[in-house]
């Protein structure tokens, strides 16, 4: 019996953040989730860090499910203000973000 077909062949990570553009903070992230791929056989063709930006987010993630089977994202959840990739997320999935009362307590 052979193994079933592999799904994801290749990928794109994407890290968020404006401190990991300014040199203040590494992507860890990225290379452990790389490592991680490669090692199950997944081709992890592109590798970007994104500012905390929404127009260059959506632009970054749309990009990335055009040329990639798989898109994962790492960074941009904070609580603050300026973390938006959820917001990025949603508007390149067609779908508008809310906020859980019961997970918010």
């Amino acid at each position: 019996m052979q193994p079933p077909p592999q799904l994801v062949r290749s990928a794109e990570i994407v890290t968020v953040g404006t401190e990991l553009l300014l040199g203040e903070t590494l992507d860890t992230n990225g290379a452990w989730l790389a490592s991680r791929l490669a090692a199950r056989g997944v081709d992890v063709y592109w590798s970007l860090r994104v500012g905390d930006n929404l127009a260059r987010l959506r632009e970054a993630l749309e990009i990335g499910l055009a040329r990639s089977d798989l898109v994962i994202t790492t960074g941009g959840l904070g609580p603050t203000e300026d973390d938006l990739t959820r917001e990025a997320i949603a508007a390149v999935a067609g779908a508008t973000p809310q906020v859980d009362p019961d997970l918010a307590d």
